[in-house]
């Protein structure tokens, strides 16, 4: 049976600062700083015999619009359950939100495209 990946992607904006205490005082990351993040979701699977798709990407985004709400314009050292917002904390925090709700959840991708950085996560 073919296998096929689809994909959405949202931005969003928000603040944070990596407050470690090793860092030197004044040291760019320990201070309060904002970036602009590009989000992708991708679903693995083969299509349905009835609708011919892994899923419905209209239902999709609407469940991608959900979590980008909470999080635009947000402080993300206040998200519960989150930890120290890097990158990498960021994917796995996204992935445990969405994972009950998106069978087929392959991998999130959280990207600083002005940083050029990112990192992508693919479940436990």
């Amino acid at each position: 049976m073919s296998s096929f990946e689809v994909f959405r992607e949202f931005y969003f904006e928000a603040a944070h600062a990596l407050y470690d205490p090793e860092a030197p005082e004044g040291g760019k990351y320990r201070n309060l700083h904002g970036h602009s993040f590009r989000v992708r979701v991708t679903l693995r699977g083969a299509p349905t015999l009835e609708e011919q798709w892994v899923m419905d990407l209209g239902k999709l985004g609407r469940r991608l619009a959900e979590l980008r709400e909470s999080l635009d314009h947000s402080f993300l050292n206040d998200l519960e359950g989150l930890g120290k917002p890097t990158l990498e904390n960021l994917c796995a925090y996204i992935w445990r939100d969405l994972s009950p709700t998106l069978p087929g959840l392959a991998e999130v991708g959280v990207f600083r495209d002005s940083c050029f950085e990112g990192c992508v996560y693919r479940g436990d």
